[in-house]
């Protein structure tokens, strides 16, 4: 009985050893070889002008996690790793400190792509970024990739003629794997949200290109097919996404209630759901009415199965990239219609939609309802998008404001 309270004494000695070193943080300076110190690692009072320090020496975290021994980097700066001792110190103290992961930016980032529970194609979108990070940063450890190693990730993009809206796009995919990783406890803080704001792009808000008025006429009588035809109307007439047309059945097509069930998208050579999973409801003009009904009675009468836009291929879809080159831009050759709109930007399948939107708003449509029916996530999205052409609105409630100031 005495042997085994003996032993229990000594692993209560031992926690508490170990709990003292583990709450014990000090910040050391690591020197250049050329310095007076010729590489030793010092406490961080023997930097400075008043000590025989020659060189500019970093900083690191220095504590016990157990029994290891942990030098994190600080930086370059004394009263920065101070601060970040004082945080450790408490972390330490409290038990929330999370020890420096030794599993490898590759090895995280596949096992990230992987977990995520997203569309197939927004998957797919994110593997560039992690493959650019991989090069940068391959087999070190998460816990070593600091806001320095961002910075120069940033940089290399920035070298390699990548926008600023592209660079923009992978810094936030790149957020998301280290906040990932912060929840899964590997590593303690993220990086990229270190990066100052002066540091990340700033992509210019492109105005989106849209299609005069005067224009849309000859664009229609340009395109020689009847499918043609009804598919660009559908496009104009409802602002729907092109792989939501393309992934459109009769079955979703309410001729009597006049409405399109949005439940599907043809993107990237797979059916998908629509883009933000929002499976909604798109009220239809009766004039579109009219040439869907049409439309249906040219295809014999097709099946609920039966895609409304049917293509040539193996599986049945039309190409969203034989849609553009050899439906849309010929058709625009033939209208005298230039590439590049009146916003300065090339125009696509996509300012169809651009133009709906455009018009609505114009025609006093409010935002609000242009959100739910394109599919939005948000107002905040429309609003960013096209709340430039809101004009109506702001001029009505300008008007409101006359006369309210008493002077």
């Amino acid at each position: 009985m005495a042997f085994c309270d003996e032993r229990q004494q000594a692993r209560t000695r031992k926690r508490t050893r170990r709990t003292r070193l583990s709450g014990i943080a000090s910040v050391q300076a690591r020197h250049s070889r050329k310095c007076f110190y010729e590489g030793a690692w010092t406490p961080a009072s023997k930097t400075g002008p008043k000590s025989d320090c020659t060189c500019r020496p970093g900083f690191f975290i220095v504590h016990h996690a157990g029994r290891r021994l942990v030098r994190e980097p600080a930086g370059w700066n004394l009263q920065q790793a101070e601060r970040l001792r004082d945080k450790r110190a408490v972390e330490l103290r409290e038990g929330s400190y999370i020890e420096p992961s030794k599993v490898t930016f590759e090895e995280w980032g596949q096992r990230w792509l992987d977990s995520l529970e997203r569309k197939q194609t927004t998957v797919d979108s994110y593997r560039s970024t992690i493959a650019y990070a991989g090069d940068a940063f391959g087999s070190r450890p998460l816990g070593k990739i600091g806001v320095g190693d961002i910075t120069d990730l940033n940089a290399n993009l920035r070298e390699k003629k990548l926008s600023d809206v592209t660079r923009g796009k992978h810094l936030r995919v790149l957020q998301s794997c280290f906040s990932a990783a912060v929840a899964h406890g590997l590593i303690a803080r993220n990086p990229v949200k270190g990066l100052p704001s002066g540091q990340r792009p700033r992509p210019r808000r492109k105005e989106a290109a849209y299609f005069e008025n005067s224009e849309l006429p000859l664009l229609f009588k340009a395109f020689p097919t009847v499918i043609e035809r009804v598919l660009f109307q559908c496009a104009l007439k409802t602002g729907m996404r092109q792989g939501e047309l393309l992934g459109l059945r009769w079955g979703d097509v309410d001729l009597t209630g006049a409405v399109i069930h949005v439940r599907q998208s043809y993107t990237g050579g797979i059916v998908t759901t629509p883009k933000t999973h929002e499976r909604r409801d798109v009220d239809v003009s009766t004039d579109l009415v009219k040439l869907l009904g049409e439309w249906w009675g040219e295809s014999d009468g097709a099946g609920d199965d039966q895609l409304v836009f049917p293509g040539p291929g193996r599986n049945g879809f039309l190409s969203p990239t034989s849609v553009l080159r050899l439906w849309l831009y010929p058709a625009m050759v033939k209208a005298e219609i230039p590439r590049v709109g009146p916003t300065g930007e090339k125009r696509t399948f996509h300012s169809l939609r651009h133009t709906f939107a455009k018009r609505a708003l114009e025609s006093d449509r409010p935002i609000t309802w242009l959100s739910r029916h394109l599919g939005h996530s948000s107002v905040q999205v429309t609003t960013g998008v096209y709340g430039h052409w809101e004009k109506a609105e702001r001029k009505r409630q300008m008007k409101r404001m006359e006369g309210v100031f008493g002077v």
